[in-house]
């Protein structure tokens, strides 16, 4: 038996109605109320009850900040892109968020043993500095084709995946050189 259920997810921003346009238009969601107080604002899943709720920090009457380019959320969310990891990053972008992490398929093949990449993914970040995660997740013959490509970067193993076209406007981005790989904790440290 649990203690709770997932109810909702508070991210903090700087500007309620630029966050409530953002994250409406990323996850399809309305805006469900007015702003209560000045400082929270809603919007929310109208297909379930689930709902995020945005906390303004400039006139908050609690502690709060919003995280610099420079740091890291302790918590995120996880997007699963509705019309492929590209056109989503393209959108995003479009709204006013960014690309802290281009887009790359996770675990690289050989970075753990014969185990093949499973999903492909970025780290975003939306106006305010929050980040979020871009996640789709690969089919067998995209695992398959990744492993057997020989790509020496992220846009070559991408595009060897399916996921990618050859051209595409994220390649300067995504051209990190593959090599030996070695785990070290939770991260993976490539060398040249």
């Amino acid at each position: 038996m649990s203690i709770g259920r997932w109810k909702c997810v508070a991210v903090n921003v700087t500007d309620l109605d630029q966050g409530a346009a953002f994250w409406s238009a990323v996850l399809g969601w309305r805006k469900s109320r007015e702003p209560w107080h000045g400082w929270l604002g809603y919007i929310a899943d109208p297909g379930s009850d689930n709902y995020m709720i945005l906390v303004q920090t400039t006139t908050a009457p609690v502690a709060t900040s919003s995280p610099t380019h420079h740091e890291a959320n302790r918590m995120h969310i996880d997007i699963w892109p509705n019309e492929g990891m590209d056109k989503a990053i393209e959108d995003i972008v479009a709204l006013g968020g960014t690309v802290k992490k281009a887009p790359s398929l996770y675990p690289r093949p050989r970075s753990y043993g014969d185990e093949p990449p499973s999903i492909d993914w970025a780290v975003m970040q939306d106006p305010f500095g929050n980040e979020f995660c871009i996640v789709e997740m690969l089919t067998p013959d995209q695992q398959a084709a990744a492993v057997a490509s020989g790509a020496t970067d992220d846009h070559e193993l991408r595009v060897a995946a399916g996921v990618t076209p050859p051209s595409t406007s994220l390649r300067a981005d995504t051209a990190v050189k593959l090599g030996p790989a070695s785990r070290d904790g939770d991260s993976l440290r490539l060398s040249d």
